[in-house]
């Protein structure tokens, strides 16, 4: 897995991963967000290389599968795209109008809280 499929599941785990099982999730964590090796995953777990890789299949299958039924990282990334754009914009107001830089500061802050 390259490095991009590796942030992508990374994320879809932090949006999908409740629905894992606790052994799935720990394997999964171990590998996405741990970046673990199999042997060095197998080596915690107990469970064989073969064993883990099944393991990590089937939770990839599983968390692209809930993207693609709910789209909540599309979504999410959609959002991120778009106040990004905004805060960009608003911030270049501020700079010309600077009697307006508290109002516009406001406005970021509601704009960042958004994305939490």
């Amino acid at each position: 897995m390259n490095y991009d499929e590796k942030i992508n599941m990374s994320l879809l785990f932090d949006f999908y991963g409740d629905i894992l099982t606790e052994r799935q999730k720990e394997i999964a964590s171990l590998s996405f967000d741990e970046d673990l090796s199999l042997r060095e995953i197998s080596e915690i777990t107990g469970i064989t290389p073969q064993g883990v890789r099944d393991a990590l299949n089937k939770c990839k299958s599983i968390l692209t599968d809930m993207e693609d039924k709910l789209g909540l990282l599309s979504k999410f990334s959609e959002n991120k795209k778009n106040t990004d754009f905004i805060i960009e914009k608003l911030n270049a107001m501020k700079e010309a109008n600077p009697l307006l830089s508290e109002e516009i500061d406001g406005i970021i802050s509601v704009a960042e809280k958004m994305l939490d």
